[in-house]
């Protein structure tokens, strides 16, 4: 039998970093090169457009995260979690313990 206490645990901890995470992005605890007292130039400005693509990509993944996260605790609720949502196949307790918000197998994985 799986530790699903174990994997719960962890998955409820991540599920709370990647909130706190979206929280600050999204408030602008991020909005790096803003405010400062040199004249914009042109090199300040590709390099705060590039920061913001940067920050852009972060909230993306995090969102992403917090939606795997979330369909796991659910397939953790349902008795659907340690099976892979694509073939049905079981899950490796190593690779749930490894990454615990993962609703797929290996195989799987590798084709998606």
């Amino acid at each position: 039998m799986l530790p699903l206490a174990d994997l719960r645990a962890a998955l409820e901890q991540q599920l709370r970093f990647r909130r706190d995470q979206l929280a600050e992005l999204e408030a602008g605890g991020h909005a790096r090169g803003r405010g400062g007292t040199d004249p914009p130039d042109r090199r300040n400005e590709e390099a705060v457009y590039g920061l913001h693509e940067v920050d852009a990509l972060v909230v993306a993944g995090a969102r992403q995260a917090v939606a795997d996260i979330e369909l796991a605790l659910v397939r953790l609720r349902t008795g659907r979690y340690g099976y892979c949502r694509s073939c049905g196949a079981h899950i490796p307790l190593v690779l749930l313990r490894a990454i615990p918000r993962t609703t797929l197998c290996l195989a799987c994985q590798q084709h998606e």
